[in-house]
């Protein structure tokens, strides 16, 4: 399995460890990339790539060499590969499209700042990864692509011409060691008061390493015009709030937003929380999607996210029609809190068992193996 880095701080990172975690004990398996600071699952060869985990633009060329070049030596009879910022392999397992997002993506608004959405293209990073991305698709001859969602097939096939006959739909899954509702009543006070929430706050997880995409700006508007102070929004991932700053302080809610930094063990934060709000704007699937709901949390998303079909409305969440609409986010806000969270979180987990690591990694094995 291919990816530059190996932890459980982000989605694609936890897929690559759970399965390396599920195939390790059942075959000769290695992990190639620039780092895995926690280490790797037991029977799993780590082989290191020498360079930057994250380097510039140009630097993402020089590093795709250095892992091919490493990819090379191990000599492995099958070879995943999690996305362009790697050299092809002959199964590619694709988190998102890029050029897909950016094409969906509408002006961005950060603070004073103001991008229109085409400009995106002219940035030397989105420039890169577009490059990356076509040649990754264009130029490789996999022997299967693993989707997240149907999303992805589309999108494939209409911008790089990939063969809808090689893909099958593979959903992210979730660890239920990891996230289920007895850790969630178990760890539930230690978590609040860990991350400083008060009792009678109706405390909003957001679980992302980027915040526009994910819809954070849309977040903290709802929150103003919705004016109930019961509200708090806890942000776990590593983008930092440095672009939103001032917005959040003029609309008066510096004391109700607060940032939390990355976690390796996302279960501790949502068994803190009352809801996980993600009005993301471009989500082939939402891997934390299915796992605040196995641990039952209910959820509010949009139905752009590929998890989304997980979530039933009005029992486990609610869903957004139109991420970038504040009034429509601050609408489904207020429904959430005139509902029974608890009677939602209690539905949650038992909607999401076809999600199970265990049943979603037996269909990528047999995938990988036949």
């Amino acid at each position: 399995m291919v990816f530059p880095q190996l932890h459980r701080r982000g989605g694609i990172e936890r897929v690559c460890w759970d399965l390396l975690e599920y195939l390790g004990p059942r075959h000769r398996t290695a992990f190639v990339g620039t780092s895995a600071p926690d280490g790797v699952p037991e029977g799993v060869r780590f082989v290191g790539v020498v360079g930057p985990s994250e380097p510039g633009p140009l630097g993402m060329y020089a590093r795709r060499s250095r892992i091919g070049r490493s990819m090379e030596s191990v000599g492995a009879g099958t070879t995943v590969t999690m996305g362009s910022v790697v050299p092809p392999g002959d199964v590619l397992w694709v988190p998102s499209v890029h050029r897909a997002w950016l094409e969906a993506a509408r002006t961005v608004t950060m603070g004073p700042i103001t991008v229109p959405a085409r400009l995106r293209f002219a940035m030397p990073q989105h420039r890169v990864l577009l490059a990356m991305e076509s040649q990754y698709f264009r130029r490789s001859h996999p022997r299967h692509v693993l989707c997240t969602s149907r999303r992805e097939v589309d999108d494939l096939e209409r911008l790089y011409g990939v063969d809808p006959g090689l893909t099958t739909v593979v959903p992210n899954p979730f660890d239920p060691q990891r996230f289920n509702p007895e850790r969630r009543q178990r760890d539930r006070d230690a978590a609040r008061a860990d991350l400083g929430i008060d009792q009678g706050e109706l405390a909003m997880m957001f679980v992302a390493n980027e915040l526009h995409r994910k819809g954070f700006g849309q977040i903290v508007q709802a929150m103003a015009a919705v004016g109930d102070e019961r509200f708090s929004l806890h942000v776990v991932g590593k983008a930092g709030l440095g672009p939103y700053r001032a917005q959040i302080d003029r609309l008066h809610l510096a004391a109700r937003v607060h940032y939390h930094g990355p976690s390796s063990d996302v279960g501790w934060p949502l068994a803190a929380a009352d809801l996980l709000v993600l009005p993301t704007q471009y989500e082939p699937f939402g891997l934390v999607i299915v796992e605040a709901l196995a641990a039952g949390v209910p959820v509010i998303t949009t139905r752009l996210a590929g998890a989304s079909e997980a979530v039933r409305p009005g029992r486990t969440g609610l869903l957004q029609d139109d991420p970038y609409d504040v009034e429509e986010l601050a609408g489904l806000l207020e429904a959430a809190g005139r509902a029974d969270l608890e009677a939602w979180g209690r539905e949650a987990a038992s909607s999401v068992e076809a999600y199970r690591r265990d049943r979603v990694m037996g269909r990528v094995e047999d995938i990988l193996f036949s």
